[in-house]
């Protein structure tokens, strides 16, 4: 769009704040030089500004604004209103963050006086070459503007206010300095920090007398794009890195050092017929010389190349362009003078690549988590991620910083050097946090990690549910983290059972608080088991799961052979979902125990003698398999087992048609799941339970859930019972010891021997019931029994058998007893059994009497 039709001066004003501002945002009005000092004042009324501003248009030399947002705390020094005199106006520390790179073409003239219109047309043509540059370097449009003696060009940014930020704008206006300011028009490089006041568009520039050589001019907006985008972070570096930065020799360098002192530069440009575009002082008694085509590569023709001139003597010499990246003011003179060498004082001592590297991450935060490993804290496209210093992503921006600083390659041993002194900055400056996968905790508040591009997280309290777009640096994240959708907390979480086919009422409730669960941090979590024949959608509701508590590059898994590539597994995944399972070994089921309920696994770290690597586990797995595979009591006692019926062909859907259907409520159902548990940390500390099974936590939480989803704690209790005693019966079925016992208590009400007298009533009951003791874990000697025995120890006293072994002499005795009348299951043991009647309240096979309770009490 364009601005040229004829407005009244605050129609200007609105129309140019409407550009620059986002929604309303508080803004400074100051006017200087006025007869009653500096008038100032904080306006969100942006018509209120107008109609102040047009009360001293053409009055005034100039009337400014703020360019960047001011904190809205300002407004209460002057509200929407002026005050005389004013002793308070904004300072950098004032503003809320950075919206714009401000280009200010000046043209050169006698101060306190306006501009020609030559000098005025010079600023304009100037800043076209300057947008042309940028726009050749990948940059939007900008917003083109009259200053009313020159020419403006803002670029829309968003950084933070910050001394990098100010850094970082600062550079980029130098750079620009040096490559287009020259004897008649300055690009100005002093108007860098946040706060700068910026002429007010609208208001007329009245800077001495009008006169027909020198007119007052109206500011205005020239041109604005339809739609403005937003420098990166990236282009402004690029930019910056046009700046030169070399060295100038110390004052107190010795004569016989070559600092070229007495060396004609001007008769050596002219000897050897550099083509100068222009020369103009730079920075402090440097002259600069911008060449018109570059000496080293005669097709760079866009002024990349120049010579500075320092008042020491020392010159130095380049080109922008990444070609010409090795060259200097030696190769220069070496390139029309080749016998000419200089003196060894003056080859420069040259940075290693180590050192390099070294340097440009001082951008990064280093620190150790729990276990000693560094990390390093980087921001990115403005927010910050968290990277192990070891790993490949973290290599690869080290790697942009070395490149975008040096336009070169750093070598594989450079880097070792670099990352090695990374460490030790992470382990003896840095502090130490503790860092998460997916979920954690902190002051009392849970996080959940959306793992986004933006880092954005859910922080979840009691009844409320935000997300944060720059929190605390809780997590990290691998290869196999996948973003989660943005959460609708109005959601409701029971649309997942749309979705999950499971049939009976009490494991849906077991289900979804099972979900919420996966989002509390540091307790001890269930092991969710899904069985079933073929057909019943195992794999694809353990993927669904997995999709709503922590989505995955890759969401199934193989259960590894190695007890070192599992607890990998476990580590780099929240919810390490295990597909189509046959078994368990008894180390890999003691493995999932730990991740169930919290610990750790070492490993001794690769190429060393002595280093352990430590890997913190503490999650929510999940297995499938057509059979129950869980069959060892610890793991059992910890496990919630689900069975899923096989899907009617008339029912099937296309995996697609599942999918879609499914990711329409997933976030409802993520935010219905968040909510949820916002909700019951409100009630958990008033819930207060009289007896707790080994799953202490899971079932305080449970019911607390349990009563915000409107299912009442109490029908939890009672489902959570059944799934706990028909999980018993599974334990005891599938341990050969357990099953004989049981069959030897069927008809006895106590027993009492040695234990190798026990061992051979046990194998008598074993064949008389048909119990398989040719299995690895049904005992070969006394000793072994005695082991065995302790193993099932808490599931037999759950179906009200108990046992003692104490020393009697030269052998073990064992007393075992059988409390009350309870009838206690038996069924023949054949391998591994598959369970039945989970969608009744009975089972077909033998079943605990309806008067036994293991809850008794709740």
């Amino acid at each position: 769009m364009t601005y040229t039709e004829a407005k009244t001066t605050e129609e200007i004003i609105m129309e140019s704040l409407a550009v620059l501002r986002k929604n309303v945002e508080v803004t400074e009005l100051r006017i200087l030089k006025t007869t009653k000092g500096t008038v100032s004042g904080y306006f969100s009324d942006y018509q209120e500004l107008a109609d102040v501003a047009g009360e001293y248009d053409g009055k005034v030399p100039a009337i400014y604004f703020t360019l960047n947002p001011t904190k809205t705390d300002l407004l209460s020094r002057a509200a929407n209103r002026i005050v005389q005199r004013a002793k308070n106006t904004t300072t950098d520390a004032d503003i809320e963050c950075r919206r714009w790179f401000p280009i200010d073409f000046d043209p050169v003239r006698p101060a306190g006086i306006s501009s020609t219109e030559e000098e005025h047309q010079s600023a304009h043509t100037r800043a076209k070459e300057v947008q042309r540059f940028l726009t050749e370097r990948g940059w939007s449009e900008p917003i083109v503007a009259d200053s009313g003696n020159g020419a403006h060009l803002l670029y829309p940014i968003d950084l933070p206010n910050d001394d990098e930020s100010t850094m970082l704008v600062k550079t980029a206006l130098e750079a620009l300095d040096f490559q287009f300011s020259n004897e008649s028009v300055n690009v100005d490089k002093g108007i860098f920090n946040a706060a700068r006041i910026w002429k007010l568009y609208g208001t007329m520039a009245c800077k001495g007398d009008h006169t027909d050589e020198r007119p007052h001019r109206l500011s205005q907006i020239l041109s604005c794009p339809e739609e403005l985008k937003e420098v990166s972070v990236e282009q402004l570096k690029s930019l910056a890195a046009l700046c030169p930065t070399m060295q100038t020799k110390s004052k107190s360098a010795s004569k016989k050092s070559n600092t070229e002192e007495g060396f004609n530069l001007e008769e050596f440009i002219e000897q050897h017929e550099l083509d100068v575009a222009f020369s103009a002082p730079w920075q402090k008694d440097a002259t600069k010389y911008v060449l018109s085509t570059c000496p080293w590569n005669e097709s760079h023709t866009n002024k990349s190349a120049f010579i500075i001139q320092f008042k020491n003597g020392g010159i130095a010499a380049g080109c922008h362009h990444n070609s010409c990246s090795e060259e200097n003011w030696q190769t220069l003179r070496k390139k029309f003078e080749p016998n000419w060498n200089p003196s060894s004082k003056e080859e420069s001592k040259k940075e290693s690549q180590a050192d390099i590297l070294i340097r440009v991450s001082d951008e990064a935060e280093f620190f150790q988590n729990d276990l000693g490993e560094a990390y390093a804290a980087v921001t990115l496209n403005g927010h910050k991620e968290v990277m192990k210093v070891k790993n490949k992503k973290f290599k690869m921006w080290l790697t942009k910083q070395f490149y975008d600083a040096t336009k070169r390659a750093p070598g594989s041993d450079a880097m070792n050097q670099a990352i090695g002194v990374m460490e030790m900055k992470a382990a003896f400056e840095g502090d130490e946090r503790r860092l998460q996968l997916r979920v954690t905790e902190k002051d009392g508040a849970f996080y959940y990690d959306l793992a986004n591009e933006d880092w954005s997280v859910v922080k979840v309290e009691p009844n409320a549910c935000q997300v944060l777009d720059e929190p605390p640096t809780l997590f990290t994240r691998n290869k196999n983290t996948k973003a989660q959708v943005l959460p609708d907390f109005t959601g409701d979480l029971k649309l997942l059972l749309n979705h999950i086919r499971i049939k009976n009422e009490d494991d849906q409730i077991l289900y979804l608080i099972y979900v919420v669960t996966c989002l509390i941090p540091s307790i001890p979590h269930a092991v969710l088991v899904f069985s079933g024949e073929k057909g019943a959608s195992k794999s694809t509701s353990m993927r669904l799961t997995r999709q709503v508590v922590d989505p995955a590059v890759q969401d199934l898994l193989t259960m590894p052979n190695s007890m070192q590539d599992l607890a990998i597994s476990l580590a780099n995944n929240y919810m390490p979902s295990f597909d189509n399972l046959d078994g368990l070994s008894a180390e890999k089921s003691d493995l999932l125990c730990i991740a169930s309920t919290g610990g750790g696994f070492s490993k001794r770290t690769l190429f060393t003698d002595d280093d352990e690597t430590l890997l913190d586990l503490r999650r929510c797995v999940g297995l499938t398999g057509i059979n129950v595979v869980v069959t060892r009591a610890d793991l059992i006692d910890r496990s919630i087992i689900i069975e899923l019926d096989r899907i009617p062909e008339d029912e099937r859907k296309e995996e697609r048609d599942v999918w879609e259907a499914f990711e329409k409520d997933r976030a409802r159902i993520v935010g219905g799941a968040l909510q949820a548990l916002a909700n019951a940390m409100a009630i958990y500390q008033n819930v207060k339970l009289d007896k707790l099974p080994r799953m202490a936590d899971f079932t305080r939480w449970g019911y607390a859930i349990a009563e915000v989803l409107g299912y009442g704690g109490e029908q939890f209790l009672q489902a959570y019972r059944k799934n706990r005693n028909q999980s018993n019966e599974e334990a005891i079925s599938s341990h050969p010891v357990a099953a004989t016992v049981v069959a030897l208590m069927m008809e006895n009400q106590s027993w009492s021997g040695s234990v190798a007298s026990l061992l051979g009533e046990l194998e008598r009951v074993a064949e008389q019931e048909k119990i398989n003791t040719k299995v690895k874990t049904f005992p070969r000697a006394a000793h072994i029994l005695s082991r065995r025995l302790k193993e099932v120890k808490s599931n037999l006293e759950d179906v009200g058998i108990t046992f003692d072994i104490r020393h009697a002499g030269d052998s073990k005795k064992v007393s075992i007893q059988k409390s009350g009348g309870n009838v206690v299951p038996i069924r023949p043991q054949q391998g591994t059994l598959k369970r039945t009647g989970t969608d009744s309240n009975e089972v077909t096979d033998n079943e605990l009497s309806e008067d036994y309770d293991e809850f008794a009490g709740w």
